[in-house]
């Protein structure tokens, strides 16, 4: 590096940013953490000094750059922001284990080894026609003009896909009752894990701590029970527990340990059925506020299935279908925001950071960046392919296909080492049950009702999202 370049690289001091957050600022970040940082984005360019008390944060919002922390330079950097030698446990780990989102460094290398034939994409192929029976199932017990929390909906479906493709168990089962009841609403305790205060907080004998701690143990006892059932009877099937307790380590031969396996199949419940029903149910909330796109959607559904459910070999043909969706999560990625902690010293956009700087990486705010995505705010299916069904074209029309726009402008499953491993899965999982829904259904917002995100570890609708669900005349 010559003399000139060196002078150039500038520290971590001179990255712009507010000096400190004032009260209301604090207020806003607290009340609306992703709008607040997109402001910062946009008030000080693609990097950003977040002074958060003791902590610094370090917004990311280049999608070259992005590119570099999350693939280029993923070595340098580590997914366990609290770092080495700190009496903090990550607020997944208190649930999950050591599983695949949790686990770090080699372990986490060997735990994708082992799991990523499990996510193959012929695999994932022969579940399509479960995720539409259980849409169809779902959906039939609606009424026309019925008043829905549509998230609790969506929840209920993807919740019967996760215990059908995981345990191979139907909705009713007691397995299926242990995972409804146990796994924390909202994310319990999780929710502020990472907030100032928040590793006292989730020790305290408070009474959501509590209730959090009863779900993970009955949760425990489901899956070491039927583990071992597995193993005893050696009865074996095409349902992801099968295939854990199936694989073996290519290098050793050795199988997973029970616990391993537990981490992994609380991962797969966790990561499998929240992100996806928060997905859905942001869909169905932009679709009844946008009547054109649902319109569409109706159309495509009927020329390419008429009466019949969706299989595999329909997904090239309902191509708005798979837009509506990817649409969805350009506005409301459920998964909002990755963050690395640096290894080593690194350069970013020419200023150096510390080791151990957190940096932090949102598709929330690079979703909502008007160099790549024109009119941001807008719901635009028509975005991601060539000419909307009927054929019209906008400005709009084919803009996220255009093969100059950077590969980390959109990130709804993250990237590199760590993107998402059942994104193949989600993806499927939600045409298949947008397709289904729409053949029978559409759902207008309830009048006076005020959609609002809440974004803790995944975006939800604050308080629920109640809807009117209408019978397709």
């Amino acid at each position: 590096m010559t003399q000139q370049a060196q002078e150039q690289i500038r520290s971590e001091h001179d990255v712009p940013g507010p000096r400190g957050l004032r009260p209301g600022m604090l207020r806003d970040l607290q009340a609306d953490t992703p709008n607040f940082l997109a402001g910062l984005r946009d008030r000080y360019g693609p990097i950003v000094r977040v002074p958060l008390g003791p902590t610094t944060i370090y917004l990311v919002s280049d999608p070259v750059a992005i590119n570099d922390v999350l693939i280029s330079s993923a070595p340098h950097f580590d997914s366990d922001i609290i770092g080495k030698g700190s009496n903090r446990e990550a607020p997944l780990t208190r649930l999950l284990g050591r599983g695949l989102l949790t686990s770090t460094g080699e372990h986490h290398k060997k735990q994708r080894k082992l799991l990523q034939p499990l996510f193959h994409r012929q695999r994932v192929a022969g579940y399509a026609d479960t995720f539409a029976e259980l849409a169809a199932q779902r959906s039939a017990t609606w009424s026309d003009g019925q008043r829905l929390d549509v998230l609790v909906e969506m929840v209920e479906l993807t919740l019967a896909v996760v215990t059908r493709t995981i345990f191979d168990v139907d909705l009713d089962s007691d397995v299926t009752r242990t995972v409804r009841t146990a796994l924390p609403k909202n994310d319990g305790p999780l929710r502020w894990a990472m907030s100032p205060g928040g590793s006292l907080l989730v020790r305290l004998p408070l009474p959501s701590n509590l209730r959090f701690q009863r779900g993970r143990r009955a949760l425990d006892a489901v899956v070491h029970r039927m583990v071992q059932e597995r193993r005893r009877t050696g009865v074996v099937g095409e349902d992801l527990l099968s295939m854990l307790i199936a694989a073996r380590d290519a290098d050793t031969g050795e199988p997973m340990s029970d616990q391993q396996i537990r981490d992994e199949v609380l991962t797969l419940l966790m990561a499998g059925h929240d992100t996806t029903a928060n997905g859905l149910a942001w869909t169905f909330h932009l679709l009844g506020s946008n009547p054109r796109a649902a319109e569409l959607l109706a159309a495509e559904v009927d020329e390419v299935l008429g009466d019949r459910l969706p299989t595999f070999a329909d997904l090239p043909r309902l191509a708005w279908t798979k837009a509506v969706f990817s649409e969805a999560l350009r506005i409301y990625p459920p998964v909002w925001t990755v963050a690395r902690r640096a290894l080593t010293e690194y350069t970013v956009l020419g200023y150096r950071l510390p080791v151990d700087a957190t940096v932090m990486m949102s598709s929330w705010v690079v979703h909502r960046d008007p160099r790549w995505w024109p009119d941001p705010e807008r719901f635009a299916p028509q975005r991601w392919v060539p000419s909307a069904p009927d054929g019209s074209t906008d400005n709009l029309t084919g803009t996220a296909l255009d093969r100059d726009r950077p590969r980390f402008s959109y990130f709804p499953f993250g990237g590199g080492p760590r993107q998402c491993i059942g994104n193949e899965f989600a993806l499927l999982e939600a045409v298949m049950a947008l397709a289904t829904i729409a053949q029978r259904w559409r759902f207008e917002p309830v009048p006076g009702h005020r959609v609002a995100p809440r974004a803790k570890i995944i975006v939800r609708p604050r308080g629920g999202l109640p809807m009117t669900v209408r019978a397709r005349s």
